[in-house]
Formats: C-alpha cells, structure tokens, sequence
C-alpha cells in the first residue's frame, strides 16, 4: 500500500508539476488567517479537489467572526481543514457542513494519552517532531484513530503575532526583507518569515522523517514544501530511501531530550 501524503503547498507553480501524482492531498495556507508563508491563497483560488486549507493564526474575537465568514464561502471541493486553534474547533461544531478535522498545534500533541483526548473531537492530529523515532512509534500504536506524521519540511520553532523582522528594521534603521535569514552566536540559522499577522522562525535546515513512511496506520505523511524547490519535492515524494546522505538534518528525532530543573 502507498502512503497517502498531505502537500503544504507554498507556491502556485507546484500545483500543476504534482496534480498528476496519486495518493497526495493538497494543503493550502489561507490568506488572512495563516502566517509563516510568503505566498498564500485564497479559497477561490483553490481547484484542487479534496483540498484542505490551513489556519495556523492565532484567532481573536474578530478573527473568529472572519473564520465564520470564510466557511459560509468555502468552495464545496474542499474536504477538510488543519488547525492549530482551539477556539476554531468550536466554531466547527456549528457548521453544518462535514469537514475533516485535523488538529496541528507544532509542539504539543507529544504523548498518547493527549493524542486521544483531541481525537475525541478532531479526525486526526498532527504528532509533534519533537520526539524520538521510537516514541513516535508508540504514539501511533496507540492512537484511536490515525495520525498525521509530520514527515519532511522545514519545522515551524517559533511564532509571534509581532512584526519582527518590521520592527527591527524601524529600531535599528535596516532594510531586512520579510523573508529572511538569521543566525545566532553559535553559527546556527534559521529562516525568518514575517506578514502582516506576525512572524514564523523556521529550523536552518528541513527536518528528515522519511522513515516515518514505514509506520502503520497514518492518516497523512505531511510535507511542508516552504523553501523547498519544486524539483526537490517530487524527488522526496518519489524517494525509496531516506535521503539521509542529503538531508541529514533529524531535528530531535535521534536521542531522547530529557530536560531538568536545576534544584536551588
């Protein structure tokens, strides 16, 4: 059996290069309500059938009310939605159309017994890249329903609903484009992109979870294609190996991170 991949789309040019390809879902970041992304869509805009949209905004009051706006509009075509706001699942309860729910919240959802909660009122879950491989594992044993696994991608570290890269520029008289590069005291980058509803610092390096392709049963292997060419994406979708010779980068997924609080 193939696995079924879920494509963050992050520029218009792959929709067509990967339209042709079997067992893969596209995934769309949707203008006004997603940040991280240079290039976003609206819901007019998506074709694709059985497409999913994705919010990743940390909603306010009147973000709520626009999200309620968006739904009365969406395009029957589209099958299901990724989230990271809980305050989303609410509004979905009363919507009267069935949508896939799938619940994304980065670097939460790293143990079963959490997993299960939501996936009481959501479809499926996004489970952090912040474990192990072995961990991972267990998780997806133990999941009443199947997961999403976060397989390949630059992995989202941080967000802030502040225009960093904006007010850096204003403070220190720069000229820093919205999509940047930074990098610290210890030589290490990392991918900066800022839009109007905040700012996303992104992982130097796409993380490799090719090897999660033989865990059983997953709902989707996502791929976040951001900063990826579009040639890289179809050698990844179409790769029999891992690709560690290339993409050697792992994140956390090697050795166990235990972390502890110095006693006073």
């Amino acid at each position: 059996m193939k696995n079924n991949y879920l494509i963050l789309i992050t520029n218009h040019t792959l929709i067509e290069k990967l339209k042709e390809e079997s067992h893969v879902t596209f995934l769309f970041p949707i203008k006004g309500f997603s940040v991280g992304f240079p290039e976003v869509f609206t819901p007019l805009e998506i074709k694709s059938e059985g497409a999913y949209i994705f919010i990743n905004r940390i909603l306010d009051h009147e973000g709520i009310r626009d999200f309620k706006k968006l739904l009365a509009t969406l395009p029957d075509h589209i099958k299901g939605i990724v989230f990271d706001d809980i305050g989303i699942l609410q509004v979905l309860k009363e919507f009267d159309r069935p949508l896939v729910k799938i619940l994304f919240l980065n670097h939460f959802n790293c143990n079963s017994i959490s997993v299960n909660s939501y996936l009481e009122d959501c479809d499926s879950v996004v489970v952090s890249s912040d474990l192990t491989f072995d961990e991972t594992e267990k998780i997806v044993k133990k999941a009443k329903k199947p997961v999403v696994l976060f397989t390949f991608g630059y992995v989202n570290i941080m967000y802030s609903r502040r225009k960093l890269i904006t007010n850096y520029n204003e403070y220190f008289k720069k000229n820093a484009s919205k999509v940047s590069e930074i990098a610290n005291d210890l030589k290490q980058t990392f991918k900066v992109v800022e839009n109007e509803y905040g700012t996303v610092v992104y992982t130097g390096s796409p993380f490799n979870g090719l090897k999660y392709r033989e865990l059983k049963p997953v709902l989707f292997h996502m791929i976040q294609t951001l900063f990826l060419e579009d040639k890289e994406v179809l050698d990844i979708l179409h790769a029999k190996s891992t690709l560690d010779k290339k993409y050697p980068y792992k994140y956390l997924s090697e050795h166990e991170t235990i972390v502890r609080i110095k006693e006073r």
